[in-house]
């Protein structure tokens, strides 16, 4: 044992420790990085200073391997003692403090000799370079050997042994062999060997010894590595990943791995994960998947050379800050080298602790894989990481086509979905089959539910040869939900607070029609702003004036849209024909006509013009709803009983309501009417503290979400009656609970579209 060679050296150890300040480490050279049956893979991995021996790929022979009669000993440099140049030489008279090294020695006269060789070097291309540093005392002698492994045959007993190879290279210090290194020629072998270095001549009754330091191989050894492809290169991976939160998961898409990607190397281990754009060799491919299936373009790769522990470099996307509970599917393709295990994991953001993992089905690539993360829902990232390799060889990952597919928690989780604020309630506008007399007649923006618009939806299907349900076009209200809304557009720009929408629950069309244009005399254009979701679309028509048949019709895209209208010698109807598939909507906005159409006759005049001198409304009805309340009562209107519901009272000739906390709301309701027309009910109303009015037109319900709210404190303004309605409604309603308020109303009058009074 070392202890025992060293025990009767006391003496001997008490004169190199005055001598040359060093000091023997017990059991230093004990531990080493020699590892038996595996080859070294770059020539650098033979280079030790015996700083860190158990690191080093040298060790000494052994008694067992009758190959010497010593070993080398693990010694440290203590104090600033300078080495006697001449005794002690070749090698630095001037030893650094803490600079290890390893020494053999004697003091008898029978020749003793120690040998320390390297790790298996699997095969040299061409010659090497050995460097060294040695010092020798009193004749001792050092020489660099070559040395093989040899196996017993196959079936055969027998032990592993080593011998020395004939070729015995040269070593050369130099012309003047003091204070310099050393270095010796190692030629080229196709098969394996090791290289060691024999101290010998250690045969001095004073005491001989052999100091040993500061191996460096520098040479050029044949391919260990995994053969990826021909001239195979690959480069830092570098893309558009920085940990931020995802906005969409389709952000997680990435199939080459570049700038656009939100995927990048993560961990504190090396090797880290890379990027290569060369293809990959048949073989290669062949060997771990059975097919000729190889990535396309870019892809990220992770090279694992044997012998390295754990932790491995993960792959890790971006973050996702929460996904909703309707499912989500990551999908990824991977090429692995035989033994290597993968997996697909969550990880917490704020911990870095793993949630869920899924591991790769073995047998499955190049095939995709898919897996569902069911325990994650909020601040997580998504990591491929390597759970184990064979590290008695190289081992090579690849990976690519990477998705992500889930509902983020901003996101809408369908098609129809805008947010809980949205709404939508029947269009109030109606076609009069009028002729238009300037392109802005045709103007919409939708307000007051499009009541004042040129435009309308057509119960009735247009022939056109699809069969499918037909669905109201209406109008939508908000605020919608900004992040819904993107989600589902892909467009940061919004409608107004009104817009017209064809909300589809499942297959079926829509048609917004417009009134009567006489012709195009020169040129015209149609333009709104147009949104879709879903598998809707828009596609824009000409109608004839008399027929139901869609002409010229052409599909539009999202966003602005301007399109040219053709030029048209005959009357004609413009229509936005909405279709889809399954759920999905489509919303327009800003409708406007530039151009040069055809005016109306000029008894028709777009100055003169009035259609309600066409059809009059009603003079009975008129009477029915029009009062002044200065006799000093509502005339026929009354108020509805409800419960805590306040009373309209007339006042001086004004008809009053007040309101508070036990008494929030008042309505007054018309007596039965039938319109024979368009109509509309002025009125001049005034509010004080926290109440709001509506009017509702609508005698499907009373609900506000039907109802039209009127906007300011007070003025003079009007809603418009169907021939379809029945009664209208006044309600006045606390805005906050415990408040209070009064409305007033001190006039209503009916009048035709043009607002002449009809009675």
């Amino acid at each position: 044992s070392v202890e025992s060679c060293m025990a009767g050296f006391e003496a001997e150890r008490d004169r190199l420790r005055e001598h040359l300040g060093i000091e023997w480490i017990p059991h230093g050279m004990d531990k080493h990085g020699f590892l038996e049956n595996k080859h070294v893979r770059h020539d650098f991995d033979l280079n030790c200073n015996f700083t860190h021996p158990e690191l080093c790929r040298w060790k000494n022979a052994g008694g067992s391997e009758s190959m010497d009669s010593r070993d080398f000993h693990l010694f440290e440099k203590q104090d600033y003692t300078e080495w006697p140049a001449l005794q002690v030489h070749p090698g630095p008279s001037k030893i650094d403090v803490g600079d290890r090294m390893i020494l053999v020695g004697d003091r008898t006269r029978e020749e003793q000799h120690a040998l320390i060789y390297s790790a298996s070097i699997p095969c040299q291309t061409a010659t090497g370079n050995l460097t060294f540093t040695y010092w020798a005392y009193n004749n001792a002698r050092i020489e660099v050997v070559l040395l093989e492994t040899v196996k017993p045959k196959k079936g055969l007993k027998g032990k592993t042994y080593r011998r020395t190879l004939p070729e015995n290279p040269y070593v050369d210090c130099g012309t003047v062999p003091i204070n310099t290194n050393c270095h010796a020629e190692i030629p080229a072998r196709e098969t394996p060997f090791h290289i060691g270095f024999r101290a010998y001549d250690i045969s001095n009754t004073q005491g001989s010894f052999i100091i040993l330091d500061n191996i460096m191989y520098s040479a050029k050894l044949c391919k260990v590595s995994i053969d990826l492809a021909k001239d195979f290169e690959s480069k830092p991976m570098v893309t558009s990943a920085h940990g931020e939160f995802i906005h969409k998961s389709t952000d997680l898409m990435c199939v080459h791995f570049d700038l656009s990607c939100r995927w990048r190397s993560g961990g504190k281990a090396n090797p880290m994960w890379r990027r290569s754009v060369v293809g990959l060799s048949d073989d290669f491919v062949l060997q771990v998947t059975g097919t000729k299936i190889a990535p396309k373009g870019g892809y990220a790769v992770l090279y694992i050379e044997q012998d390295s522990t754990a932790p491995y470099g993960i792959l890790r996307s971006d973050a996702i800050e929460c996904q909703a509970a309707t499912g989500n599917h990551f999908t990824y393709r991977f090429w692995a080298t035989k033994d290597v295990v993968l997996e697909a994991c969550t990880m917490s953001m704020d911990t870095d602790t793993v949630v869920e993992c899924h591991r790769a089905p073995a047998g499955v690539s190049p095939a995709p894989v898919k897996v569902t993360f069911e325990k994650t829902t909020k601040r997580f990232y998504i990591a491929i990481r390597v759970v184990s390799i064979n590290t008695n060889v190289d081992n090579a990952i690849v990976i690519d086509d990477l998705s992500y597919q889930s509902t983020l928690c901003h996101e809408a989780v369908s098609a129809l979905d805008m947010g809980p604020n949205f709404v939508t309630t029947p269009m109030l506008s109606v076609l009069l089959g009028r002729h238009v007399g300037s392109a802005k007649e045709l103007w919409c923006d939708f307000e007051k539910r499009a009541a004042d618009c040129s435009w309308g939806h057509v119960e009735s299907e247009m022939e056109d040869g699809v069969d499918e349900v037909p669905v109201a076009w209406s109008i939508g209200n908000g605020p919608l939900d900004n992040d819904k809304f993107y989600s589902l557009t892909g467009q940061t720009m919004m409608p107004n607070q009104e817009f017209a929408v064809a909300r589809f629950e499942q297959a079926g069309s829509a048609l917004l029609l417009s009134e009567v244009i006489l012709c195009v005399s020169k040129s015209a254009s149609l333009s709104f702003h147009l949104w879709t979701t879903g598998v809707a679309t828009l596609r824009i028509c000409l109608v004839e004036e008399k027929s139901s048949n869609l002409l010229d019709c052409q599909p539009v895209a999202e966003g602005p849209v301007t399109v040219e209208l053709p030029r048209v010698e005959r009357p004609f109807k413009i229509a936005l024909r909405a279709d889809s598939d399954a759920q999905g909507m489509v919303i327009i906005d800003h409708l406007q006509v530039n151009g040069d159409i055809c005016g109306v006759p000029k008894q028709y005049s777009a100055k003169n013009f009035n259609p309600g001198a066409l059809i009059r409304p009603d003079p009975n009805v008129c009477r029915l709803l029009s009062c002044s309340f200065s006799r000093g009562h509502p005339c026929l209107y009354d108020n509805s009983q409800l419960e805590k519901s306040a009373q309209f009272e007339v006042t001086n000739g004004v008809l009053v309501a007040s309101l508070n906390a036990s008494r929030p709301i008042a309505i007054l309701e018309s007596t039965p009417f039938m319109l024979n027309t368009v109509s509309r009910l002025h009125f001049v109303y005034s509010i004080f503290g926290d109440v709001a009015l509506f009017v509702c037109n609508d005698s499907a319900g009373k609900e506000l979400e039907n109802c039209f709210r009127v906007e300011g404190t007070g003025g003079d303004d009007y809603v418009e009656l169907l021939p379809s309605d029945t009664k209208v409604y006044l309600l006045g309603r606390l805005i906050k609970a415990k408040s209070q308020g009064t409305v007033q109303i001190k006039k209503l009058t009916v009048t035709d579209p043009e607002d002449v009074e009809a009675c």
